[in-house]
């Protein structure tokens, strides 16, 4: 707990128009530690990263940042911890009338004094290292999905993240691409000790690596454990999210949508 940069007690979020509700979530992340969320539609995994950026307040529970609960926060200490994390939504939210480059550089245009040679340096480091040097000048209408992709996550690396937030990231590219990609990710996250929390429906793709794990229903943690125990516990709702079977405690389709 005192390696803790994140640490849920007890969060709980509900309104009458919510897509997503959370009951009673818990749970701490450290620096350089992963935290899968896994579920059905509608299981909480997006509100969570809403909460964790400050869009929604907790309706119960409280939510630490460094030991600091982030609901006491001013507006402007707000605005100082969301550019401490790194962020990409499913949709990856590239501008499409920048560059590349463009793209990349923003938010250290925004937050940093740093020159025009200083944010091109910077963002020549991680454009080789991702195989982007050939596209810098491209827009993302022209871009592949992994491309796409690759060039999201240097957006959200180049800030220097303390947190860095996957949302449904993996979940829709090529499996190879994808599996080469999140090598050199977690490379780079370890070597900067960034904690991070990946939602996905697909745990699976992730066996292997040194993972916590969190399965959500309905807003509800229904299984929580590291994500090797997925393959061996007996937890009804992970065995059945494990197998597809449409059969057991957890619905398919999910009427409250």
């Amino acid at each position: 707990m005192a390696d803790a940069i994140l640490r849920f007690e007890n969060v709980a979020y509900h309104t009458a128009t919510a897509r997503d509700t959370i009951e009673n979530i818990s749970f701490s992340l450290e620096r350089g530690k992963g935290l899968l969320v896994s579920g059905p539609e509608g299981s909480g995994k997006s509100q969570i990263m809403s909460l964790i950026l400050g869009r929604n307040l907790p309706h119960s529970g409280t939510i630490f940042f460094y030991g600091n609960q982030i609901t006491q926060r001013r507006t402007e200490e707000m605005e100082m911890l969301r550019f401490s994390i790194g962020y990409v939504a499913e949709n990856l939210g590239l501008i499409n009338n920048l560059s590349v480059l463009e793209n990349i550089i923003l938010p250290l245009r925004y937050h940093t004094v740093l020159k025009e040679d200083e944010l091109i340096a910077a963002a020549n480091i991680w454009l080789e290292r991702y195989e982007l040097k050939h596209k810098e000048h491209i827009r993302p209408v022209a871009l592949s999905a992994s491309e796409a992709m690759r060039t999201a996550l240097i957006r959200a690396l180049i800030v220097e993240p303390k947190i860095l937030l996957l949302d449904g990231v993996f979940d829709g590219g090529c499996p190879l691409a994808s599996r080469y990609l999140q090598d050199l990710l977690f490379e780079d996250i370890r070597l900067r000790n960034i904690g991070f929390i990946i939602t996905t429906y697909f745990p699976f793709f992730f066996e292997g690596r040194d993972l916590q794990f969190l399965l959500l229903y309905r807003g509800r943690a229904v299984f929580q454990g590291a994500i090797a125990d997925i393959k061996t516990t007996d937890n009804e709702f992970a065995v059945q999210y494990r197998t597809l079977n449409k059969l057991g405690p957890m619905k398919p389709f999910n009427k409250d949508l």
